[in-house]
C-alpha cells in the first residue's frame, strides 16, 4: 500500500503524464491536419506543421528582437495590472460598503464594463499622446473591471456573524474594513485578478496588433502580414506560455497570502 507521501508523489506523476499525453496528442492531430491538407488541399492551406514551427523556433530563440517583444508585452501587463489591482480593490471596497457610492458610481461603471477593450483603442489614442500610454490604458481596463466586480462580491458576502461579533466589541468602521471586510474579500480579489490578467493579455495583444510598434502581439501580426506563418504560430504559443506563467505566479502568491486557510484546514 502507498503511504500518504507516496500516494501524493504517485498522483503527481500520473497527472503530469496525462498532461504531457494531451499535449502530444494535440501535436499529432495538428500534424495529421497538415498532412491531410497536403493530400487534399481544402482547408488549412498555409498552416505550418509542428516540425516547421520547431525548426523556425530554434532560429527565433537566437534573435534578440524576439525577447524584446516578450519584455515589452510583459512590462505592459505587469504595469497595467499592478495599477488596476489597487484601483479596483479600493473602489470595490467603497462601493461594497456604501450604498451612496453604489448608487452614484456603479451605474457608470456598469455602462462602461460591457464595452470590449478593442473598442477603447480609438478613445485611448485620443486620450494619450503616446502609443505606449494608450496600450497601457487598454491593459489597465482589461484587469480593472474583473477586480472591481469580484471585490464588491467579496465585500457583500462577508459573514454576518463576523460583523456582528466585531460590532459587539465596539469595532470602528475602519477596523471593520481592515480586519473583516478586506481579509474576507481577498479570495475574491485574487479570482478577479486572475481573470483580469487573462483579459489584459487579450487586450494588450489586440492593442499591439492595431497600434503597437513592438510587443508579442505586434510580432505575431507582423509575421502574418509578411507570410512568415511559422513565426505567427510561435507568437501565439509565446502568448499562451506567458499567460500561463502569469497565472501560475498569481496562484503561487495566492497560496502564500492565504496559507492561513490551509493551516486551519480551509
Amino acid at each position: 500500500m502507498l503511504i500518504q507521501g507516496e500516494g501524493g508523489h504517485y498522483n503527481f506523476i500520473v497527472r503530469t503524464t496525462r498532461k504531457m499525453t494531451s499535449i502530444i496528442i494535440f501535436i499529432l492531430l495538428w500534424q495529421l491536419l497538415v498532412q491531410a491538407n497536403v493530400m487534399s488541399p481544402l482547408m488549412f492551406g498555409n498552416l505550418p506543421s509542428p516540425w516547421d514551427v520547431s525548426k523556425t523556433f530554434s532560429t527565433v530563440l537566437t534573435q534578440k528582437i524576439y525577447y524584446y517583444h516578450i519584455f515589452a508585452s510583459l512590462y505592459r501587463i505587469i504595469l497595467g495590472s499592478m495599477l488596476a489591482l489597487p484601483t479596483g480593490v479600493v473602489i470595490g471596497l467603497i462601493i461594497g460598503r456604501s450604498k451612496l457610492a453604489e448608487d452614484f458610481i456603479l451605474p457608470i461603471l456598469d455602462i462602461l464594463r460591457p464595452i470590449p477593450q478593442i473598442a477603447w483603442i480609438p478613445v485611448a489614442i485620443l486620450l494619450f499622446p503616446s502609443v505606449e500610454g494608450s496600450i497601457l490604458y487598454i491593459t489597465f481596463l482589461g484587469a480593472f473591471f474583473p477586480i472591481l466586480i469580484n471585490t464588491i462580491s467579496g465585500v457583500e458576502n462577508v459573514s454576518v456573524s463576523l460583523i456582528t461579533a466585531a460590532r459587539s466589541l465596539n469595532a470602528s468602521e475602519w477596523q471593520l474594513l481592515k480586519y473583516i471586510y478586506f481579509p474576507s474579500a481577498i479570495p475574491n480579489i485574487f479570482t478577479g485578478f486572475t481573470i483580469g490578467v487573462g483579459i489584459s493579455w487579450m487586450s494588450v495583444v489586440a492593442a499591439e496588433m492595431i497600434s503597437g510598434k513592438y510587443g508579442i502581439g505586434y510580432y505575431t501580426w507582423t509575421s502574418y502580414t509578411l507570410m512568415a506563418y511559422s513565426e505567427t504560430i510561435i507568437g501565439m504559443i509565446t502568448i499562451g506560455a506567458m499567460g500561463t506563467l502569469c497565472f501560475w505566479g498569481i496562484k503561487f502568491v495566492e497560496r502564500y497570502c492565504l496559507r492561513w486557510r490551509a493551516d486551519k484546514g480551509g
